[in-house]
């Protein structure tokens, strides 16, 4: 038995190595019976224990049945990237050569691919590229903000370009690329986070607020920067912080980081209006009314010096 342990990784194994450690077939299959040791987690491969297993012994049990060439991908590759965003599927997704005879399982998706990239081990599991993770995963979701959340988080936390993710998507399949695609529209405009999205997506849908909106630029003044807002109205002086809990509230820290910009920006002549993310879709059309006040306020104010540009990702 140890022996077995120690060729099984994460507590699975296939049939085909327990065969070669010389256990019989018909042992292995009555071992994972009902009142059996073990566990038939997919055709042919085992988990050595039995009771609900982790999500870590899916992924694994997937990936020894998928065999040597597959890969990880989707939301269980993007946690391996150390991405965060997202509710993982009941099904583990995996990519293998499109010449592969391998079906999928209730809790194992196989994807044939022509574009299999080589391996990218993080936590010691095969993984796909970041891009191609992020973009399996939205291309099966239908709420707008859960795929402006995955797909931006890559993008916030600047271990890519909205390029390399716009590149992917046009390089795969355009089977659920439409709502992705308008995602990375808006993050070439500067959004970068769920919420930022959403207020993109708010604001497009007004053609009567000032279309020269820009989304997460550096202003300053003859004093140096102030901040990076993440929405402003150049022509009039309008800053549209975008006040989620995540990016501004979470820590002691940002609390006080959010509360001197503020400060910063309206010690420059600027006019700040902060944008709760819930109204969005709560309370859009008095949202709507305050974004029009605020235009007007902020138009009535002297014109401030103040210069602005984006601020751009570091190469990923």
């Amino acid at each position: 038995m140890g022996r077995i342990r120690e060729a099984a990784v994460d507590d699975t194994i296939h049939v085909r190595t327990l065969m070669g450690l010389g256990m019989p077939e018909s042992t292995i299959y009555r071992w994972c019976q009902d009142d059996g040791p073990w566990t038939l987690m997919a055709p042919a491969t085992v988990r050595l224990s039995t009771g609900t297993p982790t999500r870590r012994q899916l992924v694994r049990a997937g990936l020894v049945y998928a065999g040597d060439r597959a890969l990880l991908t989707g939301l269980d590759a993007a946690r391996a990237h150390l991405l965060r965003r997202g509710e993982l599927p009941a099904a583990v997704h995996l990519l293998v050569p499109a010449g592969m005879r391998v079906q999928s399982t209730p809790t194992i998706r196989v994807e044939r691919t022509t574009r299999l990239r080589p391996a990218i081990v993080r936590d010691e599991l095969p993984v796909a590229p970041v891009e191609r993770c992020v973009l399996d995963a939205a291309r099966r979701m239908r709420d707008r903000s859960d795929i402006a959340a995955i797909l931006t988080e890559p993008v916030q936390r600047r271990m890519l370009l909205v390029g390399t993710l716009l590149e992917e998507l046009d390089a795969g399949s355009q089977r659920g690329s439409a709502t992705p695609r308008a995602v990375l529209r808006a993050a070439e405009d500067g959004a970068r986070s769920a919420a930022e999205f959403d207020f993109h997506a708010w604001w497009s849908e007004h053609p009567d607020l000032p279309q020269s909106v820009v989304f997460n630029v550096r202003l300053s003044d003859a004093t140096g920067l102030l901040g990076i807002a993440d929405a402003y109205v150049p022509e009039i002086g309008l800053v549209l912080p975008i006040d989620s809990t995540e990016h501004h509230f979470s820590t002691a820290d940002q609390v006080v980081e959010t509360e001197r910009q503020h400060r910063a920006y309206r010690s420059a002549g600027l006019h700040v209006y902060g944008i709760r993310p819930s109204r969005i879709a709560r309370d859009p059309a008095g949202l709507y009314q305050d974004v029009l006040d605020a235009i007007r306020v902020a138009a009535n104010l002297p014109t401030p010096l103040v210069r602005w540009q984006p601020d751009l990702p570091r190469s990923a």
